[in-house]
């Protein structure tokens, strides 16, 4: 039995060249980075973690972008980034939660890659980074609350996905080998 869904039609999954890039998309706290980094091992590709790149190109945290610009031009830069990205390399994207807010984000991704949905549930989202204060948008009365709102809004995006992998109750390397597995059939 197949431990992964796939979301949508892999049709010349053999010719096609945006097979050999993976993108990670999920809600905060679903291991897009951890699972990132540990898939860029295993199957020896390059590895970008998209908010560290922004952070690093613009010389602020991603809480400092949110204060001074907004999070409508934090969304331009995700794209902006996004756009330098060539179809066809072999490399592992893991990008923010909120990349699913920006429709030209997606259609981007799209073009770069194949998407891959890592799913949690809110309550596990929650305790993944509940002690972690470098969330701008959890910066409220009560952010398991805001979370689950989050979620309940970005869900329908994230489903649009080449692939949905659960990610309840299961390791990184666990994910990694699910991914490994989906990636090494459609690529040879």
């Amino acid at each position: 039995m197949k431990r992964w869904k796939i979301l949508k039609n892999m049709n010349n999954t053999q010719e096609n060249s945006k097979n050999r890039t993976i993108i990670l998309t999920g809600m905060m706290g679903a291991g897009k980075s951890t699972v990132g980094s540990v898939l860029s091992r295993k199957l020896k590709l390059g590895f970008i973690d998209l908010d560290a790149l922004i952070e690093k190109n613009r010389k602020m945290t991603i809480p400092e972008i949110f204060k001074t610009f907004g999070e409508a031009a934090f969304r331009e830069m995700e794209f902006d980034t996004i756009n330098s990205f060539q179809t066809g390399q072999k490399l592992i994207i893991s990008t923010g939660g909120g990349i699913v807010e920006n429709k030209k984000n997606i259609e981007k991704l799209r073009q770069t890659g194949r998407i891959y949905y890592l799913e949690a549930s809110a309550n596990t989202l929650y305790e993944r980074i509940k002690d972690d204060t470098k969330r701008p948008l959890l910066m409220t009365k009560d952010p398991k609350k805001t979370l689950e709102e989050i979620l309940n809004k970005r869900r329908a995006k994230y489903e649009c996905a080449d692939f949905k992998i659960n990610t309840e109750n299961k390791t990184a390397k666990e994910i990694t080998d699910e991914i490994a597995e989906i990636y090494e059939k459609i690529n040879g």
